[in-house]
This record gives C-alpha cells, sequence and structure tokens, in this order.
C-alpha cells in the first residue's frame, strides 16, 4: 500500500497523458472535465471542504488500517492530556520515508486526536502533494490540508476548539537522507509552525514515532553527497521531489522492493506547550518557543528510548 501511494503521483499523470493524446476520444471529454473540477476547487485544500469521517471510517479504509497496524504492531502511546478548549500542533517525527507513522495515528480507528475526549484531527502537508489528481481528493476527503497560514487561519479560527494539527515539521528534506538508525531531524530552521502557534494561540505538542526510519531505506541516504544535493534542489525550486525507497521484495528478491520492512512502530505523544495568543510576535518569542519545542522532543526521545530498544548512547540530531 505505501508503494502505491508513493508511485500514484507519475502513474496518473502517464495515464492523463495517454487518455488525452492515444485514440481513446471518448475519454478526452472526462479529462476535461476533471480540469473544470480541479480549477473550480482550487482553494478547497485550505478550508477543509471536503473533509469526510466515512472516508476514514468506512468498512474498507478500517480493513486496510486494521492490516497496515498489525504488520506494524503499531500502537499510540500518550504522555499527558490535551483539554479539549485548546487549540494544538502537534509536530510529527521523524519524517521518514513514507510518512507511515503519521498515517498510522491520523488514519487509525480511533485517530491520535481521538485519543483525546472532544479533539478533532486534521493532517496537514505540503502543498505540492495536491498536484496530483486523484490523490488530492483522497487527501481533502480524509481531512488533509495545505500547509498554509491561510489553512491555519480557518482551522483556528473555528468557533469549536479542540482542533489539532499534525504536521510533520522535517518535511522532504529530512525524508530524503532517511537512513535506518539514524536519527537526523529537519528542525532547527523550521520556525514557521512556532509563529502560527504564537498568530494563533495554539499549544505545541512534540511526537515521535520509534521505528518510522526502520521502514524504508533510501538510495540518497547511502549513495553520494550529488544526488542528495540533486533532490534539495528540485525541492526547493518546484516543491517536492521524489524519494527512492529501498523495502523488502515480496518476490524475495536480493535488491529489495517497495513492501516496508516490517517493524515495530510506536507513536509517543508529549505533553502541550502552553502558549499564549500573540498576533504580532517578534523574533524573539518566537526563537524563545521554538527552543523550548526542541528540548522538548529531545526530552520525549531521550525518556522512552530504551523501552524501544534504542541504544542509551544513541542520540536525536537537530539540524
Amino acid at each position: 500500500f505505501s508503494g502505491f501511494w508513493i508511485f500514484l503521483p507519475p502513474v496518473i499523470v502517464a495515464t492523463t497523458l495517454y487518455l488525452l493524446y492515444a485514440k481513446f476520444y471518448s475519454f478526452a471529454p472526462c479529462v476535461l472535465m476533471y480540469v473544470a473540477w480541479y480549477y473550480y476547487s482550487r482553494e478547497w485544500p485550505e478550508s477543509g471542504c471536503m473533509k469526510l469521517d466515512f472516508f476514514r471510517k468506512n468498512p474498507f479504509a478500517r480493513a486496510i488500517m486494521r492490516c497496515s497496524s498489525d504488520y506494524f504492531s503499531y500502537k499510540i502511546v500518550k504522555t499527558a492530556e490535551l483539554p479539549a478548549d485548546r487549540n494544538y500542533i502537534v509536530g510529527s517525527h521523524p519524517h521518514g520515508v513514507a510518512c507511515i507513522g503519521l498515517g498510522l495515528s491520523y488514519g487509525s480507528n480511533p485517530s491520535a486526536a481521538e485519543y483525546y475526549e472532544g479533539c478533532k484531527g486534521w493532517g496537514v502537508t505540503l502543498a505540492g502533494q495536491f498536484l496530483w489528481p486523484f490523490r488530492r481528493e483522497c487527501l481533502m476527503l480524509a481531512g488533509v490540508g495545505i500547509a498554509s497560514r491561510r489553512f491555519f487561519e480557518w482551522l483556528f479560527g473555528q468557533d469549536e476548539k479542540g482542533q489539532v494539527a499534525i504536521v510533520v515539521i522535517g518535511g522532504l528534506n529530512e525524508a530524503i537522507i532517511t537512513s535506518p538508525g539514524k536519527y537526523y531531524i529537519k528542525l532547527l530552521d523550521r520556525k514557521g509552525f512556532v509563529r502560527v502557534a504564537l498568530e494563533e494561540g495554539a499549544d505545541l505538542v512534540p511526537a515521535f514515532t520509534f521505528g518510522e526510519n526502520e521502514t524504508y531505506r533510501t538510495v540518497t541516504g547511502i549513495c553520494p553527497k550529488r544526488l542528495r544535493n540533486m533532490q534539495a534542489h528540485l525541492i526547493n525550486t518546484f516543491g517536492f521531489a521524489h524519494p527512492f525507497p529501498i523495502g523488502r521484495s515480496m518476490l524475495g528478491l536480493p535488491w529489495g522492493g517497495l513492501v516496508p520492512i516490517k517493524t515495530r512502530m510506536v507513536t509517543v505523544i508529549g505533553g502541550p506547550i502552553r502558549v499564549e495568543k500573540s498576533p504580532n510576535p517578534t523574533q524573539e518569542q518566537v526563537d524563545h518557543l521554538h527552543g523550548e519545542y526542541c528540548q522538548k522532543l529531545i526530552d520525549l526521545f531521550e525518556s522512552h528510548k530504551e523501552n524501544y530498544r534504542i541504544r542509551p548512547d544513541q542520540r536525536i540530531i537537530l539540524y
């Protein structure tokens, strides 16, 4: 399923071009109708217009998530309560190759947010993820929005509190250097979510998924630095670059495949950092809160790592 999701965008683009230019003229109107729909709904990913709980909780979705959770022996551990009279930004670490931890924590029944009474979860991802037909609609139906100021203003501007935005802070720059047994967390220059938290008065919550980096290796993680630099350039230029994952092969081939490596995965959710609303925060406020968040994440990792077979001398490296 992870391999299918990773390679769905190029398959969709190739299929669309084929239907447009091949001799199957009867499909061309369907493609053009979708283009019109795409334009009409272009702003919806920033306003949660299409979220449908049934999309995540229907029997088929439940079966997929149950199989995925069983495959990874997945569970969620909460270390503190999140009162429903506050809003929250949950930082999910590490990114990994396919954000499997985020998918399991958000898509499971109950989801991570539903472990906290009165809270409602929303996924947040790059705008580039919404460029791909079909996957775009799947994300919107699942309640995933664009990581933009407009989306956060809409989400935290609602009268109902208990809104939980789950963000994978490291992004693709972290994904392309993922390597089993190593924990490089791109966080030191990621302060936008902290500024949003101050502007909207949303508490910050660190979360760490143990086992995420063991699900895949990446070609860039074992190849020369030049390839990593090329992918980083694509991310900075276009906002998206495809990772090159190496998992296990269903046929037992020695060079691997797209099936994620079976490993135990546990998402540990830390306690909230209280944030008072400041419509125009200073850089000093942002830096102070960011430093507090970084330390909270390190403490969360250190206090739980021995429970999940991580060496006592293993550290997370913030960069």
